[in-house]
């Protein structure tokens, strides 16, 4: 029930920037300019709300360098795929799958690419023919500039009022690592990127010339941030999903509002909240909103109808077809391949923060157990596509260990290492003792997990006593024998003593599999 509510202050957050910018928007349209200011507005401030939600001064100045000159380019190629297709889709998936692709450089060129990404997706959503002209372009910067400002007062104020998450998203390692055949993950990225959405550009125009813009954003949606074949697989079908029940509500909504009728610009941005707010539970709930509020953005300029929605199904299934196909078969990445690469550095954190609380540094002890907690972050991000695989697997009732078993147990030890952090004083003997073979248990896991040899895992020592550490200890290493039970033991070691020292843990990479970076895979 907390996680339901835990995200209700950011989108209160949100739904302020989104007022704020509204506003603002309609002053500029009532100055002379056309709808479309008022969408491309709405539209950044929504992106940008998630991107920059907790992020640091220097990452909202490199928003207010990025973004205006983004959506002045973006604005001409807006122009273009309205009275150019080809030649504006052309721009649009070269210029998306740069702004993927310079993630290699480092954090600061990962962040600015992200961020240029947001005045592309606003494009998408507007239904409004973007008017021409020098002036026009200007003004796309101007929407730009306030939904900046609009997200940046009401996030600051937010976080100086205890409001919402300060954390910032995860952000990219400053060296992207390369997978297999030499390829960096973000070059993989950026051309399924931009063959998806060449694609779906191709295809909607072919099936659907009216509405191919719903087949090009559902092609960006389910190929941003992929982190494997299935990531994009799951996203694909919360996408259909949701917006086969967002066709039932924009049903229910259609005829409601009249054309031009101000009272369903209302209806809209209470939509938008709440679907900030559900976003977080599943991202069927937000495609839904979205498909909801389409539908009621359209009605207000007179393109309602139910013929329209039952082409925003199949349209988005299109687009989510081309994501699957560029994921699939363009230089693709193995789900499996991510987990063990995570799973990989979450032991890896694990093994660090054993050893710190065996050493009893206080400040190594805070770093290492932030370094698992943030890998615990990472490995959650994946375990979606896992969870459902599974789900469908036990249906066909099939018990065996399934991979997202050693996700879950994994990510249940973020409880009992915080007990062992927050131990006061050094650990005594029987613990210390307790302590080591566990670290050694944790190497063997990291062995097994990449099919490395070495010795196998042991039980611990008997606790001497029903001590709240001990039994942090001991959950911990039920963690590991699901992790053991789904990967297997190492393979037996050549020769050498068992050792469950400090230097092989250093020594140990954890896996072979294809490495992964954070927040492209």
């Amino acid at each position: 029930m907390r996680s339901i509510f835990r995200g209700i202050p950011d989108a209160a957050v949100t739904s302020a920037a989104l007022l704020l910018a509204f506003g603002c928007a309609v002053l500029l349209k009532d100055s002379g300019l056309d709808d479309s200011i008022v969408v491309l507005t709405v539209a950044l401030t929504l992106t940008l709300a998630r991107v920059q939600r907790g992020a640091s001064p220097r990452r909202r100045l490199l928003g207010l360098a990025v973004l205006p000159v983004v959506a002045v380019a973006t604005s001409g190629v807006g122009w273009l795929l309205f009275h150019h297709l080809a030649v504006g889709g052309t721009l649009f998936a070269l210029g998306v799958g740069a702004a993927v692709w310079v993630r290699r450089f480092g954090p600061v060129a990962a962040a600015a690419g992200t961020l240029a990404t947001l005045p592309f997706v606003a494009v998408l959503i507007t239904p409004v023919p973007p008017g021409s002209g020098g002036a026009r372009l200007l003004w796309a910067a101007v929407a730009a500039l306030i939904a900046f400002l609009s997200v940046a007062v009401c996030q600051l104020a937010a976080a100086r009022a205890g409001i919402g998450r300060s954390a910032p998203p995860v952000a990219p390692v400053p060296r992207p690592p390369r997978a297999a055949g030499g390829w960096a993950v973000s070059d993989r990225m950026a051309c399924q990127m931009a063959v998806a959405l060449g694609a779906a550009f191709l295809l909607g125009r072919l099936a659907f010339p009216d509405h191919w813009s719903w087949t090009v954003l559902t092609a960006f949606i389910v190929s941003s941030g992929n982190r494997g074949r299935g990531d994009v697989v799951h996203k694909s079908v919360l996408r259909i999903g949701g917006a086969a029940a967002g066709v039932v509500a924009a049903t229910l909504l259609a005829g409601v509002f009249p054309p031009g009728d101000t009272s369903s610009v209302a209806v809209i941005l209470a939509v938008l909240a709440v679907a900030s707010w559900l976003r977080g539970l599943s991202y069927a709930y937000w495609a839904a909103a979205m498909t909801a509020v389409l539908s009621l953005l359209y009605g207000y300029y007179g393109l309602s109808g139910t013929d329209v929605l039952l082409t925003r199904i199949e349209a988005v299934a299109v687009g989510a077809l081309a994501g699957v196909g560029a994921a699939w078969f363009v230089l693709p990445v193995r789900s499996g391949d991510v987990a063990r690469r995570r799973t990989a550095d979450a032991l890896a954190a694990l093994t660090d923060m054993l050893s710190a609380f065996r050493g009893q540094d206080a400040g190594q002890l805070v770093a290492a157990r932030a370094r698992f907690d943030d890998s615990l972050v990472r490995l959650g991000e994946i375990a979606a596509p896992f969870r459902a695989h599974r789900g469908l697997v036990r249906l066909l009732r099939r018990t065996a260990p399934h991979p997202a078993d050693a996700i879950d147990a994994l990510i249940g030890c973020a409880g009992p290492v915080g007990d062992l952090a927050a131990l006061p004083g050094p650990p005594g003997p029987d613990l210390a003792a307790r302590a080591k073979a566990l670290t050694a248990n944790v190497v063997a896991a990291r062995r097994a997990l990449g099919r490395r040899p070495g010795p196998p895992r042991h039980p611990l020592p008997t606790a001497p006593d029903g001590a709240p550490a001990h039994a942090a200890l001991d959950r911990v290493d039920a963690a590991l024998r699901c992790l053991t039970a789904v990967h297997g033991d190492p393979p037996p070691a050549e020769a050498g003593p068992r050792d469950g020292g400090d230097q092989t843990a250093r020594q140990d990479t954890g896996t072979r599999s294809q490495p992964v970076g954070r927040g492209s895979s």
